[in-house]
């Protein structure tokens, strides 16, 4: 701020001000760096859309959210321990190819585990999972007590998804 007052005033005093001007271009560096934090955030594409083969706008929305709370947008495609048959097949790629295309979507893991860990979002250096209010079974209790499950409700807000205390008394 007082380069920039110094800067605006005539005269020798303008070349002092550029002078301060110039040191404060690093500190400003600095603090616009440890502002800005990666996150990569999970999507479960499986449990989304079971009955539809093809994205709606909903899914696109929720992803598009999901993506503009981090850096990256992981999108997995969950195991299915169905029949194998062809057909199933050519869908589930028909799926994991429309999500290759989405813009939003930086990567897709086609064989993600049916109940995710910690030690797969670790190896995957995954920091959140995101789902909707009401699909948040398919990861396990120990992400949830970590602080690593989000879900974006209806009215469009993230929320840190907690578990549900048994034994809460009135």
């Amino acid at each position: 701020m007082v380069g920039t007052a110094l800067f605006i005033l005539p005269w020798m005093i303008h070349y002092l001000g550029l002078f301060f001007l110039t040191l404060a271009v690093p500190l400003a560096y600095e603090s616009v760096r440890r502002k800005i934090h990666k996150r990569v955030l999970y999507v479960n594409a499986s449990s989304q859309n079971k009955s539809n083969t093809n994205l709606d706008y909903t899914t696109l929305k929720f992803w598009m959210q999901a993506k503009a709370m981090g850096s990256k947008l992981i999108v997995g495609f969950a195991e299915e321990n169905d029949d194998d048959d062809s057909n199933n097949k050519k869908t589930d790629m028909g799926k994991i190819f429309n999500a290759c295309a989405c813009s939003c979507v930086d990567e897709v893991i086609a064989e993600a585990p049916a109940k995710l860990d910690l030690m797969f979002l670790e190896k995957q250096k995954i920091d959140f999972v995101v789902s909707t209010a009401v699909e948040t079974q398919f990861v396990t209790d120990e992400v949830v007590n970590a602080g690593r499950c989000l879900t974006i409700g209806e009215d469009g807000v993230v929320r840190l998804f907690k578990l549900k205390d048994a034994t809460k008394k009135d």
